[in-house]
């Protein structure tokens, strides 16, 4: 039997708690996946000569992130969700029954299990268990729903059952799910809140917006016209709070709408997202201060970090499309 745990603490705000567990003992694989995520049982393990089990995951206040693998087909049995959770399948799919509904869950799918219900994942006979899953907060996904909705909400949320992922808007969920995860593991990206808070927000939103649930419709009406004035209010604010870890709930909430009627009103207005707009201005903040930097004692990477840019050759790409110089250039001729 080998085990073994890696946490690393990184940012006193999103406490982002890296998890590594490898395990060949059954007992002990159930309680650090139990830990992590759910209680559950690992009721049937298929006939493996070594049972192999490992779980990298990624915890925050607001959500839990991690992939699963089992080297065997495999039977668990949560009781009831703590909050909301996902699914997704790596491989192989799986087998998903909770509330008295079994669905086949493939790897262009989901499968979303609410507030309290039960959850039972099998897999495939002769396949092994390779999932990712994702745990959200109950006051996380409440928040969102309610800033998307501008009103408060007091009943749990009714999303369950197996989620499409194959149009356009699930496959950019997906990957922004993925993709995040990853980029967590490599190098902690939510301990930098400029991007921690956006991102999840970003996932939680995307989530409401694809699973269906009873307030599907309210999010699906147009919402209210938005005058110039507000957005240029917005618009404002964003200016002078760029360093901050802005969200669309901060910017509709400082001029006093909804975070629908603010992305209505950038798009009309702006033609361009509330995000995009804070990219853009980032963007720009970043080309500022490299000017004004010293090529001697500065570097690119310290001055595209400190405006939210942590992937240095996107950081760069986007640059020259903006600027039509590289910022190493641009820091060269400061």
């Amino acid at each position: 039997m080998t085990a073994s745990y890696i946490s690393r603490r990184n940012h006193s705000d999103s406490k982002p708690v890296l998890l590594h567990m490898h395990s060949g003992d059954v007992d002990e694989a159930t309680a650090a996946v139990s830990d992590v995520f759910h209680p559950h049982e690992l009721t049937r393990v298929g006939a493996v000569a070594r049972f192999e089990a490992d779980l990298q995951a990624v915890t925050t206040a607001s959500m839990v992130t991690g992939q699963v693998r089992y080297n065997s087909n495999s039977d668990l049995f949560c009781p009831s969700i703590d909050g909301y959770h996902v699914n997704i399948p790596l491989s192989g799919g799986l087998v998903s029954v909770s509330r008295g509904e079994r669905s086949l869950v493939e790897e262009s799918n989901a499968v979303v299990y609410q507030t309290g219900s039960d959850a039972r994942i099998l897999t495939p006979p002769n396949s092994q268990l390779n999932m990712f899953g994702m745990k959200l907060a109950r006051a996380a996904v409440h928040t969102a729903i309610e800033d998307l909705l501008d009103r408060p909400i007091s009943e749990p949320i009714r999303m369950h059952g197996k989620l499409d992922l194959t149009g356009a808007d699930g496959q950019a969920w997906r990957t922004l799910v993925l993709n995040t995860y990853h980029s967590q593991l490599a190098g902690s990206m939510m301990a930098r809140p400029l991007l921690a808070e956006p991102l999840t927000y970003a996932i939680v939103a995307g989530l409401l917006s694809l699973t269906e649930h009873q307030f599907s419709e309210d999010l699906a009406r147009p919402a209210a016209v938005t005058a110039p004035a507000t957005i240029q209010h917005a618009i404002e604010f964003i200016n002078s709070h760029a360093m901050l870890p802005l969200t669309p709930p901060d910017i509709a909430r400082e001029v006093g709408v909804s975070i629908r009627a603010l992305q209505r009103g950038f798009r009309e207005f702006v033609h361009a997202s509330p995000m995009e707009y804070i990219r853009n201005v980032r963007m720009h903040k970043a080309h500022d201060d490299l000017v004004r930097a010293q090529p001697d004692t500065d570097t690119v990477s310290v001055i595209a970090g400190r405006w939210g840019f942590y992937h240095y050759g996107r950081f760069s790409q986007d640059y020259r499309r903006m600027f039509g110089v590289s910022p190493s250039e641009t820091l060269r001729s400061s």
